[in-house]
C-alpha cells in the first residue's frame, strides 16, 4: 500500500491475524516496524534511515567514507520474521506479515506506532506526522505548515529546505518540530527557545537569518525610551547623529545620536542597525573624523551594556501583554512536526 494504516482489512480475521503477528516486538530506538531496509549506498541492512546515518556517517571516523540515505533509492527490504529479502511493499510476500500498522511504499517508510498520526504528502515527497487533517501544503514555502498557519504566515520560498539556522540540521527532513519566525524564516522549536533565553542578546530576540524581532517588544521599547531620557549624553556628543537601517520595518533613517540605543524614527523599534555617524562638526579632517567615529562606537558598545543591565528589569513589563497578543504570538509557534 503507499499510504495505510492497516494491511488487509478486507481479508476477514484469519488474514488480520497473520498481518499483525509481532505488532511492536521488533524495530529500533526511532521506530516500532517488522521490516529492515536494504541500502543501495553500501549494500547493508538496516532498521531505518536513521540507524543508518548514525552507523555511516555520524559515527564514521573516515571522512572520505561518510554518507546519508537516499531513503528514495531504497528498492529492498529485509522481513523481521522470516529474513526473506525481497522487493519493496507493504507486508512479506513469504510469511505474509505486516511490516507496519502504517506502510507507505513510496517513500518507503514504516511504523507499528499509528498515535503519530503519520501521512504522505504527496507535494512534499515525504511521509509526515500530526495528522493529514492538522496541516497543509504551502506551496511557496515547500512544505507543510499547521493550519493554525493558513493566511497568518509570511511566505518565504523555500523556507524549509535548508539548514536550521542555529544547529544546521536540514530541516525539511528533520524529525524535530520547527517554528515559523514572523518574518516567515524557520528553525527548531528546541533551537528557538534556547535563542530566546540566551544571554547573548542584547537587545531583544531576533531572526538568526533577517534579524528582525521574535516578538512584539512594545514595553521594552518604553523602557528604553525611559532609560534614554535618564542618560543623557555627554556634552561632546550632543547633536551628532546617526543613519540607521531597522530590522524590523526595513526603513532608513537619520536620527539623534544615543548612547542607550537608535531608535527607529518610523516604527519605534531599537531593533537598528548603524550605517554611519555624523558629529556635529563636520569641518575637521578626516582622520579627526575616523577618530571621532571610533569614539562613539566605543560609546555605543557602552550604551549596548546598559542595555544588558536593563533587560531583565524590562523582562516583566513584557509579561503584561494581553491574552489575545499571546495568543497571536502562540500562533507563530505552529508548524511541521517534522518528517518520520
Amino acid at each position: 500500500m503507499n499510504d495505510s494504516t492497516d494491511g488487509d482489512d478486507n481479508g476477514g480475521p484469519e488474514v488480520r491475524a497473520v498481518r499483525n503477528r509481532g505488532l511492536g516486538e521488533f524495530g529500533c530506538s526511532h521506530y516500532r516496524r517488522r521490516v529492515k531496509l536494504v541500502t543501495p549506498c553500501c549494500g547493508e541492512i538496516f532498521w531505518c534511515r536513521h540507524c543508518h546515518n548514525e552507523a555511516k556517517h555520524d559515527n564514521e571516523k573516515d571522512v572520505k567514507l561518510r554518507h546519508e540515505l537516499d531513503r528514495s533509492l531504497v528498492t529492498e527490504v529485509v522481513c523481521a520474521l522470516c529474513s526473506l529479502r525481497q522487493p519493496v511493499g507493504d507486508h512479506c510476500c513469504r510469511c505474509g506479515v505486516a511490516f507496519g500498522a502504517y506502510a507507505c511504499t513510496l517513500c518507503p517508510f514504516y511504523d507499528d506506532d499509528v498515535s503519530k498520526q503519520a501521512f504522505h504528502c504527496a507535494d512534499c515527497g515525504i511521509c509526515r506526522v500530526g495528522g493529514r487533517e492538522n496541516f497543509f501544503h504551502c506551496d511557496t514555502c515547500g512544505s507543510c505548515y499547521s493550519t493554525k498557519l493558513r493566511g497568518r504566515h509570511v511566505c518565504v520560498e523555500r523556507a524549509m529546505h535548508q539548514n536550521c539556522p542555529v544547529c544546521f540540521e536540514y530541516l525539511f527532513e528533520s524529525v524535530q518540530p520547527t517554528a515559523v519566525l514572523p518574518c516567515g524564516h524557520t528553525i527548531h522549536s528546541s533551537c528557538l527557545k534556547e535563542l530566546e533565553r540566551s544571554d547573548s542578546v542584547s537587545v531583544c530576540a531576533c531572526c538568526p537569518i533577517c534579524k528582525r524581532s521574535l516578538q512584539d517588544n512594545s514595553a521594552t521599547w518604553r523602557y528604553l525610551d525611559s532609560m534614554a531620557a535618564s542618560h543623557p549624553l555627554p556634552e561632546e556628543y550632543v547633536g551628532w547623529q546617526a543613519e540607521i537601517f531597522c530590522n524590523d520595518c526595513l526603513s532608513t533613517c537619520t536620527v539623534q545620536y544615543n548612547l542607550v540605543g537608535l531608535k527607529c524614527g518610523g516604527c519605534g523599534s531599537y531593533n537598528t542597525r548603524r550605517l554611519a555617524l555624523v558629529p556635529a562638526v563636520t569641518r575637521r579632517s578626516g582622520g579627526q573624523n575616523q577618530q571621532e567615529d571610533s569614539q562613539g562606537s566605543m560609546s555605543q558598545s557602552n550604551g549596548t551594556e546598559i542595555v544588558r543591565r536593563s533587560r531583565d528589569q524590562a523582562m516583566h513589563l513584557e509579561e503584561r501583554w494581553s491574552s489575545e497578543e499571546d495568543r497571536q504570538l502562540e500562533a507563530y509557534r505552529g508548524s511541521p512536526e517534522g518528517s518520520d
